[in-house]
């Protein structure tokens, strides 16, 4: 059994070594060991862009200023911390070779706790997922990623406190996990678990406040970063930015409407765990797909958080085979067109009349069928029986 786990990890470490092996920057785009601003035309039409690689110069990391207290980072604490603490290796090359290994090594965390929680079946479709070679080293989604499994595992054994703190962790980490917490607290509400929902939101508050409260204290500017860069954000490509070309509705407007879809979707999940027609995890994982489909910003690598989540609920081929395709055309739809961009391509225009809106299109629509079937083929293992009212 231990050898099938790490020939599993295997499969998934080459694709995020091949991701690495694709980001990793040429050294003339690295004068004085920090990237150039030809690197951004270079890495989208190279398909080769990574966060990691360009926030080490971008945010200035490589001056190991105090994040939030002395360097403004728009991610929550504890990436803005894994980012400072990696810094702190020899240059740019031991930034970025840390970096690697510590996603890499999330990513054998969050392969173990799914076997461990779903079996070998989702296992193996999570290791050899093609997602994991283009947004495995993008940004820092694995860190989060792994909170999420560590909290769906201990849910499903009933460890409730264990399943709020690493929750609170996840909040702290990339803030999707959130998204679990009301759907678990009803569970355990509708099933008569006071100790149990007691445990959960003390553990819970323990990791996402105990660890934000610092920050939100003493470096309230840096901190609330990650809250007024993405309200300022205008819209992706996609529905709300044709609202805002047309003319319809100022960001302002977008902002509300997303935040309206978003909670609409949520309190219907919400009834649906009330009633017994969903389970917690199921639900929430429901929730995040609807969250991701309705919120006004989205980044391509937000496909990998959907297709972990739907791997806990519900392996289901065509609907996981479906989530890589999109993920795919968003990623290269994505890279082609900042890649036009940046060199000034006379080709841009009709790119961008004729391609984005069939791939955006699939990935909406893919959304969509995974939020509708989130948890609708999962057996009730674990996390209480659930009575129906």
């Amino acid at each position: 059994m231990r050898r099938k786990f790490w020939q599993m990890a295997l499969v998934g470490l080459i694709g995020i070594g091949w991701a690495a092996w694709r980001v990793a920057p040429p050294r003339f785009l690295l004068p004085a060991g920090h990237l150039s601003l030809t690197y951004y035309p270079y890495s989208f039409l190279h398909s080769s862009y990574s966060d990691v690689v360009a926030l080490y110069t971008s945010r200035h990391l490589y001056e190991h200023a105090l994040p939030y207290f002395q360097n403004v980072i728009e991610y929550p604490v504890l990436i803005g911390l894994y980012m400072w603490a990696m810094a702190w290796l020899p240059g740019f090359w031991g930034y970025f070779a840390g970096s690697s290994a510590g996603l890499m090594l999330a990513f054998v965390g969050a392969l173990y706790v799914l076997r461990q929680g779903t079996g070998d079946r989702a296992a193996w479709w999570f290791a050899l997922s093609p997602l994991l070679v283009v947004y495995g080293l993008l940004n820092w989604d694995l860190l989060g990623i792994a909170t999420w499994g560590l909290a769906a595992l201990a849910w499903r054994r009933e460890r409730f406190g264990q399943a709020g703190l690493y929750l609170g962790l996840g909040t702290v980490t990339k803030f999707f996990p959130v998204v679990l917490v009301p759907y678990m607290l009803l569970a355990l509400t509708v099933n008569g678990a006071r100790r149990g929902r007691r445990v959960f939101l003390g553990r819970f508050a323990l990791g996402a406040v105990g660890i934000n409260l610092p920050f939100a204290l003493l470096a309230r500017p840096g901190w609330s970063e990650f809250f007024t860069y993405n309200s300022g954000r205008g819209p992706v490509p996609g529905v709300y930015q044709w609202i805002c070309a047309q003319g319809l509705a100022h960001i302002d407007t977008i902002n509300g409407l997303s935040l309206a879809l978003t909670l609409g979707g949520g309190l219907v999940l919400l009834w649906a765990v009330w009633k017994g027609h969903l389970e917690a995890l199921g639900a929430g994982t429901a929730a995040l797909v609807w969250w991701l489909l309705c919120n006004k910003v989205y980044s391509p690598q937000y496909m990998l958080w959907v297709y972990y989540a739907l791997l806990w609920v519900d392996v289901n081929p065509l609907l996981l085979t479906a989530v890589n395709v999109a993920g795919l055309l968003d990623f290269f739809l994505a890279m082609r067109w900042l890649a036009l961009g940046t060199t000034g391509n006379p080709f841009l225009g009709r790119f961008a009349q004729m391609v984005p809106a069939p791939v955006i299109a699939f990935r909406d629509l893919t959304l969509l069928a995974a939020a509708a079937l989130a948890g609708r083929g999962q057996k009730r293992v674990g996390a209480l029986t659930h009575k129906p009212r």
